[in-house]
């Protein structure tokens, strides 16, 4: 499963936009693509709104990462809220975390995004559900 690197680059990236975003500075609607060598879309990173607060960590209302592999959509990760710990490289929040891609929904509240290990962990509530894909394997690769 690609999900790992995907995630990685996603908190680099994230880490990139908001390091020019000063104390008490809001940065409103952002929009942060990243291409591959071939001009293709990678992946998107939006949001409404982030602002580092006094303690240096960023909040962000309603971000949505889109990943993209061949020109069509991989995964959607979504949540109304975080907190990213530049330092750290560590996005929490007890808002809810919404992670779609072919065959598979993945639910909860409360999250944590560790980038340096590539892993996300939902603390309760947590939903999965896994659907046919007409006998090809999610994100449209083989075997």
């Amino acid at each position: 499963m690609k999900a790992r690197p995907i995630l990685s680059k996603f908190a680099v990236s994230v880490l990139l936009i908001l390091a020019a975003v000063s104390d008490a500075q809001v940065l409103k609607g952002f929009r942060f693509p990243e291409y591959d060598e071939k001009g293709q879309l990678k992946y998107e990173i939006t949001g409404d709104e982030a602002q580092v607060q006094p303690d240096g960590l960023i909040q962000i209302r309603n971000l949505k990462m889109t990943f993209y592999e061949q020109g069509k959509v991989l995964m959607q990760v979504t949540t109304p809220q975080c907190l990213f710990d530049r330092v750290k490289r560590l996005a929490t929040s007890k808002a809810a975390v919404f992670m779609e891609r072919p065959g598979i929904k993945l639910s909860g509240q409360g999250f944590t995004y560790d980038a340096q290990a590539g892993r996300l962990e939902i603390f309760q509530d947590v939903r999965l559900v896994l659907r046919s894909t007409g006998g090809k394997a999610p994100g449209g690769g083989g075997s």
